[in-house]
């Protein structure tokens, strides 16, 4: 039946596993309460442009969306586009969706985690299947969002050493991470060489 016909249709994507990867989460600041002081159709008119406005930085920075989860946006870099600096370049990434998002209206405050390292990517489901990314990589990165003050990247202290010479960042402390234990987070907050 036609039923049939739309499942047959699902690429053929093989999964994979790349070593070097940088996932990057950003959420709004405050969204439920947001959703519950407005109508539903304002709520979904900002949603749009929030969403439309980080599409944008994330492809000008030559990085990949993946999907967004109610008010959080996910994307990689060094997945399916060369970059030379993967990690930096969700940093820089971050710190411009942080930017611009203060900058539309209604004038969000976002947070963002980053993490690096390697990651699992393929094709999951018969119906409405989406490409997705998986691995603790990916959990961590998740995580990492909830620790970040608004307008800021948080990332390990692992990460952050990667990248310390371009990056301007201050320990926000240890934190328990669900899954890893105690761990000390950076928050990122400029680039050295950005204007």
């Amino acid at each position: 039946p036609e039923r049939d016909n739309l499942t047959a249709t699902q690429p053929e994507v093989a999964p994979r596993r790349h070593e070097a990867v940088a996932i990057l989460f950003c959420d709004i600041v405050g969204f439920t309460a947001y959703c519950d002081q407005h109508p539903p159709e304002t709520v979904v008119s900002h949603l749009q442009a929030f969403v439309e406005a980080v599409e944008t930085v994330v492809d000008d920075a030559g990085m990949e969306k993946i999907k967004t989860i109610g008010d959080a946006f996910m994307a990689t870099s060094g997945l399916l586009r060369p970059v030379d600096t993967p990690l930096l370049t969700a940093v820089g990434c971050g710190l411009q969706m942080a930017r611009t998002t203060s900058e539309i209206e209604p004038y969000w405050d976002v947070r963002v985690g980053v993490h690096y390292g390697p990651i699992v990517a393929g094709i999951v489901g018969k119906r409405q299947y989406q490409f997705d990314v998986w691995g603790d990589t990916v959990n961590i990165a998740a995580r990492l969002v909830q620790h970040a003050p608004p307008g800021s990247v948080a990332m390990t202290h692992a990460a952050w050493q990667e990248i310390q010479d371009d990056c301007q960042a201050r320990s926000i402390g240890v934190t328990e991470i669900k899954g890893k234990g105690e761990i000390e987070l950076f928050e990122c907050y400029a680039l050295r060489n950005s204007e």
